[in-house]
């Protein structure tokens, strides 16, 4: 059947090794599709606001469920793209909804089972088998073979690392153990990650289908015109916000690359930005999503159960480093603008004609931040946050959710929460297999020896892991699986447990615009017709400050809203200077083009206002004004007037 689909008798070896191919429901298969996806959503949201079950239940139900409609998504390689699935694929999904029922009538019993005590059915091994190998067969089919390897190295590392000589071997390790710990209890694949994926990933991403559907993504659009499409390069910088606001509802920089900037980057290129630039901005800027309150990323789901830190916390710590962020994408932007004499947006919108369409569009993030700052869980208030998003589509008889649209985002949420959700599964199997064969300590001494035990260096080499692991996998992934081996190192060496996991969070996040496998870069490369990897470079100098950021806040806990009001605002405006300093120095523009030397010494100014320490802020001001005053005061226009006594005097003005 898939060689039919094909065209083709012959399959490649590297075929196997390679993802899937993400199938367009329609027809019969459309249908099928649609009432998975009501019924997962009513779960769902009968899970988070009235469920009361433990996280082993719900994950053994939602999961293998998830799995079962994956098979029906993805084929096994990218060439076979067209019908329906295979006899393969609805063989994998029935096995998949197999499993499902299994755990649907017997799930409640592994609560009061004693793991590695009681032996395992015949049954029950087959199950935990199956649902390995199916976990694996579909992470390779969503998200390459690049996660699957990684699992498959540790696999073999848990079964045959008793055979290794030296500091690096463990006690032997049987099947029934395995199988045990990683199907039967929280310890693996129905841990606190599929938990997560089964709770705040699932109806964060149904919000954000109803919000769109509402018509948000374009109050998005006109919002950022409004506010700054009357500047020059102005539709480069309603690029920004706009995607910065539609990534902080999606949380996915590469689907934020491909909603907005479809938009976005023809736009920037008819105004004269060059193609690399104008990918480069929409890819910043999507990124930046995934770490902006109020809602953020999957990633900061899972730190706020990983490392027992409350949603809210995360969310009011990361509002100022949100906010730096996006001033130096936008400054860059700005700087850039003025210096090619871009032009301003034709017919701006006005600021009551954007409210009096889209006033509905602000109280449902309004609701979300208040619901969350009142102690709600995050499931709930995204819960009752979509249903105000459908009362209030009422409001305008053109964006008006009923019946049908409602079908569409769960359907939409279905599709989008799946390789997430594969990607969570194969981190809890990457989890158990370190921590059954008790590699985590022994990594965090192998580090240990390498940075002597020093707090930077530590960080640096937790940034790299970031980068490593991030290559073509979701955020999620990344951060999940650099928390387990590098996050209790920090803490140990003194860096508290919010700046640990955050710092994390951020690289992880910017791993997707990092060349060589920059996948959000890939996405606006294949919209701007430029070279993704020059557009991933550029990314990341747009993007540097968040490179930077993560070792500003961890130096200097106040911008993460830890310490006085005094030392809080001081921080974020030294920070501010510096930042403004770094895009002009990147830029060469302030006012007038900076000549080699000007850009040096105002780099340099940037460098020591954002470094924590007080001499340091001195000297980046003083710095700065050795650049900034010479150019203002040229600008000055000596103008011959009188005074009161006809006298001939010099002024000068502005």
């Amino acid at each position: 059947m898939a060689n039919e689909q094909t065209g083709s008798t012959r399959v490649g070896y590297k075929e196997w090794f390679r993802e899937g191919f993400m199938r367009s429901p329609s027809g019969i298969f459309r249908m099928l599709i649609m009432i998975l996806a009501i019924g997962v959503s009513i779960f769902e949201i009968w899970l988070g606001a009235f469920g009361s079950m433990d996280l082993y239940q719900y994950s053994a139900i939602f999961y293998p469920f998830v799995l079962g409609v994956t098979f029906l998504l993805y084929s096994s390689r990218q060439s076979v793209t067209k019908g329906l699935p295979t006899w393969m694929d609805i063989f994998y999904s029935l096995l998949s909804f197999g499993i499902w029922i299994f755990f649907l009538v017997n799930s409640s019993e592994y609560l009061k089972r004693i793991p590695q005590f009681a032996e395992l059915t015949s049954m029950e091994t087959f199950v935990g088998i199956a649902l390995v190998l199916l976990t694996l067969e579909a992470t390779r089919r969503t998200l390459g073979s690049s996660l699957t390897i990684i699992v498959l190295i540790f696999l073999a590392y848990t079964f045959l690392g008793h055979l290794i000589p030296g500091a690096y071997s463990h006690r032997l390790i049987t099947l029934n153990h395995f199988i045990d710990d990683m199907v039967y209890t929280t310890n693996g694949i129905f841990g606190t990650t599929i938990g997560v994926a089964a709770t705040y990933v699932f109806m964060f991403v149904l919000f954000g289908a109803f919000y769109t559907q509402a018509g948000g993504g374009d109050f998005f659009f006109k919002f950022a015109a409004m506010i700054s499409g009357r500047s020059a390069g102005g539709t480069a910088k309603v690029g920004v916000i706009s995607s910065g606001m539609f990534g902080m509802i999606s949380g996915s920089p590469t689907s934020d690359v491909l909603t907005t900037g479809s938009v976005n980057i023809p736009i920037m290129k008819k105004v004269g930005l060059s193609p690399v630039f104008a990918g480069a901005v929409e890819s910043a800027a999507s990124a930046g999503g995934s770490i902006c309150p109020p809602i953020m990323g999957s990633a900061v789901f899972l730190m706020a159960e990983y490392a027992g830190i409350p949603y809210s916390d995360i969310v009011i710590a990361a509002i100022i480093p949100a906010i730096l962020y996006y001033l130096g994408i936008f400054l860059q932007v700005h700087f850039r603008s003025k210096k090619l004499n871009l032009p301003t947006m034709d017919d701006v919108p006005k600021f009551k004609q954007v409210m009096k369409d889209g006033w509905v569009h602000l109280l449902p993030i309004i609701f979300l931040i208040w619901g969350i700052e009142h102690g709600y869980t995050a499931p709930l208030v995204a819960i009752m946050t979509c249903g105000l998003i459908i009362v209030l589509s009422w409001f305008n008889p053109q964006r008006r959710i009923g019946l049908g649209k409602i079908i569409v985002a769960c359907e939409e949420a279905l599709l989008r929460v799946v390789p997430v959700t594969l990607a969570c599964a194969a981190a809890g199997m990457f989890i158990d297999e370190i921590m059954l064969t008790g590699l985590a300590s022994k990594f965090g001494t192998l580090i240990f020896q390498f940075t002597y035990g020093s707090v930077f260096l530590t960080l640096v080499a937790t940034a790299f892991m970031c980068i490593i692991f991030g290559m073509g996998l979701p955020t999620s992934t990344s951060y999940i699986l650099t928390a387990a081996l590098a996050a209790p190192l920090l803490i140990n060496l003194g860096v508290s447990t919010l700046s640990a996991h955050l710092f994390i969070v951020y690289y992880s996040v910017l791993s997707c615009i990092s060349p060589p496998v920059a996948t959000a870069c890939i996405a606006a490369g294949s919209i701007a017709q430029a070279d993704p990897n020059k557009i991933g470079w550029a990314s990341c100098r747009l993007a540097l400050v968040a490179f930077i950021m993560p070792f500003m806040f961890v130096y200097e806990p106040a911008l993460l809203m830890d310490g006085s009001v005094g030392k809080i605002v001081e921080s974020l405006l030294t920070a501010g200077l510096g930042i403004t300093c770094l895009a002009a120095g990147f830029e060469g523009y302030y006012g007038k083009n900076l000549n080699f030397l000007e850009r040096i010494l105002i780099l340099a100014s940037g460098v020591c206002m954002i470094f924590p320490q007080t001499i340091m802020d001195i000297t980046g001001i003083t710095l700065m004004l050795i650049v900034m005053l010479p150019k203002y005061l040229g600008r000055r226009k000596p103008i011959l007037t009188k005074n009161e006594g006809d006298e001939l005097i010099w002024k000068h003005k502005a």
